[in-house]
């Protein structure tokens, strides 16, 4: 299948909150957009669309289904360009503009257009302990995709563990569904709910919702264990049971399940700007990197927006804000709205984002991971489950020289498996902070395409011998 080439004034990555309203925005305002998304249908993570008969026909109460549903019915009426079911592979600046690699059911398609919005979204950080890559062990994020996709959960014995608010709505949802867990293991402590009050305040719904899920947990009795982590895990061909570990007192205890779901907060999805080389900076409220931008989502690469996640984690309702935003600058920009015209535009947003901001604090700083637990890993905790580099495999490398994570990839093949350092880097990165006390630039590995692993069929399709040139022979 030959490769084509498609040509656009706004490329957009993401059809999550923050990229689909950022296309909406800006095909609203007169741009030709094209919107690309890995995913079946448009929503993201949060927003996810369901799609097995029982989620399909559960009544829609939950608030995220409704928003999400609301979303894909907006791009439908728009009629946007969307490439579904498309992976980005590569993204590249161009006289012109920038060019961005995709493969999908299509075949291999090249987008060339003048400006690009990325909002790739997040990925979810754990904190590695011995037996976290036995079966059985799942993302807390996971476990959201499940419940809202599906509307079901693996399991008969469960446990979720780790911090933040995700923690609170996976366990009620698991309850709702008649899975009543066997623990929920909180690495936060009452006074460290009791500080993000006052940003949850401002939002009263969300603040609502979330004290429906605490009733709803209080209501089945499930145990709570407040200021631990779950300290290892055990099982051969499947999870057996975990240890839990008090983060106060050190004392330790064994329960018997055979499904954990566990997340200590998110990373941004940044392959996209490390690539095209966008400025970057430590966010000092959660901790992770986060793509320098101004107030409207332009980064330092001329052309380039960050919308969402990747600009700081903030979660669904700011994301949508920031790509609307990011979707008129980029229309204006484009010279498709006035000033005046933007101005009045993004009055309504703005004024959204500065109201929203401080309940994302709050949630931010919940979901936080003490660098000092990631570098307190037993030697024997797999770091890399890709290459199989374990704690003690970075000490060593650190002890015989290894001073950032690049030249830790050299001594010890992590980051070179399937997800390519995506889950792995930043843990290791940690580990080289917290045990040499030098700043590491970045907590991800030097950044080279292809940003997915590909199949070598997916890029050249199907093709004859008769396809194949074959040169002229040469003179003798």
């Amino acid at each position: 299948m030959t490769p084509r080439t498609e040509i656009a004034d706004l490329i957009v990555i993401g059809a999550g909150p923050a990229g689909a309203n950022a296309a909406l925005a800006a095909h609203n305002a007169g741009l030709k957009v094209v919107l690309v998304d890995e995913a079946a249908q448009p929503g993201g993570q949060v927003w996810r669309a369901p799609i097995t008969a029982k989620a399909k026909q559960s009544p829609v109460k939950d608030i995220d289904r409704k928003m999400g549903d609301a979303l894909r019915q907006q791009l439908v009426s728009a009629n946007i360009h969307i490439l579904t079911d498309t992976q980005v592979w590569s993204a590249d600046r161009q006289p012109e503009g920038f060019e961005v690699g995709t493969i999908g059911e299509a075949g291999t398609v090249f987008l060339r257009a003048p400006r690009l919005i990325a909002a790739p979204g997040a990925y979810e950080r754990i904190l590695p302990f011995p037996g976290w890559t036995i079966p059985g062990v799942f993302g807390l994020a996971a476990a959201t995709a499940l419940l809202k996709a599906e509307k079901t959960l693996p399991g008969r014995r469960i446990i979720v563990a780790g911090q933040g608010p995700l923690l609170i709505a996976v366990a009620a949802q698991a309850v709702a569904l008649g899975l009543r867990p066997v623990a929920i293991v909180d690495a936060a402590s009452r006074a460290d709910w009791a500080k993000s009050l006052a940003g949850y305040a401002r939002q009263p719904r969300q603040l609502a919702r979330g004290m429906r899920w605490m009733a709803q947990l209080t209501r089945a009795r499930v145990p709570y264990y407040r200021q631990h982590e779950v300290s290892s895990a055990t099982g051969a061909d499947s999870l057996a049971g975990v240890t839990l570990r008090s983060l106060k007192s050190g004392e330790t205890r064994t329960i018997d399940v055979d499904t954990l779901f566990v997340g200590n907060g998110l990373t941004p999805a940044d392959e996209v700007f490390r690539l095209l080389g966008a400025d970057q900076e430590p966010c000092p409220i959660s901790g992770t990197q986060r793509v320098v931008c101004d107030e409207l989502g332009r980064c330092s690469v001329p052309g380039l927006y960050a919308a969402g996640d990747a600009a700081g984690i903030r979660g669904a309702l700011p994301a949508l804000h920031q790509g609307r935003i990011a979707g008129l600058a980029a229309a204006h920009d484009a010279g498709a709205l006035s000033g005046a015209a933007l101005s009045a535009a993004l009055a309504s947003s703005s004024r959204a984002l500065t109201q929203l901001q401080p309940f994302a604090d709050a949630s931010c700083r919940l979901m936080r991971l003490s660098g000092q637990r990631v570098a307190a890993a037993p030697d024997d905790t797999i770091i890399c489950r890709c290459e199989d580099v374990r704690a003690g495999d970075i000490r060593k490398a650190i002890n015989q020289g290894a001073v950032d994570i690049n030249q830790l990839k050299h001594f010890t093949r992590l980051g070179m498996g399937p997800c390519q350092g995506r889950i792995c880097a930043v843990n290791a990165a940690e580990i080289i902070r917290q045990e040499t006390g030098a700043a590491v630039n970045s907590t991800r590995l030097t950044p080279r395409g292809p940003i997915r692993p590909l199949e070598t069929a997916q890029l050249i399709g199907e093709f004859g011998y008769s396809d194949i040139p074959i040169p002229k022979p040469a003179p003798l």
